[in-house]
């Protein structure tokens, strides 16, 4: 569970609050990665059993439940990409500047010094973009973990009724 951040006056400089968007960000590959993991096993399992046969009739029924978790959970982590990269391209439009500290050039617009307060706005839509989007991947991985439990219902019935 993502807790609210808030800075303090003077207590964060923007290097560390650059920081901690930056271990959200990676913290957000990270369950986005683990999401797509189960949510490859779950399409694997249900491609190579129904190339094995029709399933029986009750395994049908749990059929498009199966695929509506799979979709909430691709949704969840593909919402989580696509607000990263948008917050992302608009910081870099508005400062010119490059969000990793690590990047070993120096843009042609961030040769001059930000103005504290639009450093400031910039690193909060960053921070909070980063919340959202850990948030988000948190929730892919639930459905996916729901996903790959429901995958598991569905071969056992698939089973039990001799499909």
């Amino acid at each position: 569970m993502v807790t609210a951040f808030r800075p303090g006056p003077d207590k964060e400089t923007p290097e560390d609050l650059l920081g901690h968007a930056c271990t959200l960000v990676r913290l957000c590959g990270r369950d986005s990665a683990i999401a797509a993991v189960f949510l490859a096993l779950v399409l694997a399992g249900t491609a190579s059993r129904l190339a094995a046969g029709p399933p029986g009739p009750a395994a049908l029924a749990l059929l498009p439940v199966l695929a509506a978790s799979f979709a909430v959970s691709a949704s969840y982590a593909i919402r989580s990409r696509r607000t990263l990269l948008a917050v992302l391209a608009g910081v870099r439009g508005r400062t010119g500047a490059p969000v990793d500290p690590g990047v070993p050039w120096t843009p042609f617009g961030s040769a001059a010094a930000l103005d504290v307060r639009v450093r400031d706005a910039e690193l909060r839509r960053l921070l909070s973009a980063a919340h959202r989007c850990g948030e988000l991947s948190w929730q892919a991985v639930a459905w996916a973990a729901a996903t790959s439990v429901l995958f598991l219902f569905w071969t056992m019935a698939a089973a039990m009724t001799g499909g």
